[in-house]
């Protein structure tokens, strides 16, 4: 089975917070969901979605009221809710990025994520472990994850998709398997994308103005208890304190890992 999962970000340098919204869907799925994504922006006058052009009012957005706005947020989350399986929005704090994750530690010289990259590789490991549980059964799942070309650390993104491809830890082997490709398209292109961009841009609206509600955000429970909720869950994995911690040692862990190697390698030469 093959499940596309698209990301985008939200916000800006200003904001405080790094954010990424996505959408799960099948194959079948998202055939179904992109002319009917193409059919509402038809409606609209617009030619494809941009949160940032929306929220300034600029190119096809010029001259929209804020009701005009909310009413296409609206219509654009039903219409993901109708036709797709699940969404999800990861939200880092910028303030916490830089106390818990980008202070100086004890073993310094490990490669440490940008906000964008950290956000990603939390996404990377809770939305992958819900799509194999919304699809558990299947004997062979590809995950294929598309984010948006252009931005400045997607890079970065590539770097940590491909080294949770090559690990080897025996915990994580049922994601390893199940993770197919990471590439990137032009927003212009790609519905997914554009809805993805809603998500994340509903997300940043909600922390940074509140003008426009979360919709049907689940909280962080299995696939399962979130169904019962609401048939197709939005999940929403904001990134405390004790997660950024984690994540921070395990850069350190590495580091001094690599270290020890170099340290053994030298002795016995």
């Amino acid at each position: 089975m093959i499940v596309t999962v698209y990301i985008d970000e939200s916000g800006t340098h200003e904001s405080g917070y790094t954010i990424l919204g996505g959408w799960v869907g099948r194959l079948g799925q998202w055939a179904t969901f992109d002319p009917k994504w193409r059919a509402l922006l038809k409606r609209n006058g617009l030619t494809h979605f941009h949160s940032k052009k929306m929220r300034q009012s600029k190119g096809e957005f010029k001259g929209w009221r804020i009701d005009q706005k909310r009413t296409f947020m609206a219509e654009a989350a039903t219409l993901a809710l109708k036709n797709l399986e699940f969404g999800f929005t990861v939200v880092l704090k910028d303030e916490l990025y830089r106390r818990l994750y980008q202070v100086e530690g004890s073993h310094t010289g490990g490669r440490l994520d940008s906000p964008y990259g950290l956000c990603f590789r939390h996404c990377l490991s809770l939305a992958s472990h819900h799509v194999i549980e919304a699809f558990k059964g299947k004997k062979s799942l590809a995950i294929h994850f598309v984010m948006e070309a252009g931005h400045k650390n997607y890079g970065d993104a590539v770097r940590i998709f491909e080294v949770v491809k090559k690990s080897r830890e025996a915990n994580e082997q049922h994601l390893v398997q199940a993770l197919a490709t990471l590439t990137s398209g032009d927003k212009n292109d790609f519905p997914g994308l554009q809805v993805a961009d809603v998500n994340a841009y509903g997300t940043y609206q909600h922390y940074t103005r509140s003008p426009l509600q979360l919709v049907g955000l689940a909280p962080e429970s299995s696939m399962k208890e979130a169904k019962k909720i609401q048939k197709v869950p939005i999940f929403h994995f904001l990134m405390h304190e004790d997660v950024i911690s984690i994540y921070r040692k395990f850069v350190d862990d590495e580091q001094m890992e690599k270290e020890g190697r170099r340290l053994a390698s030298r002795h016995h030469q």
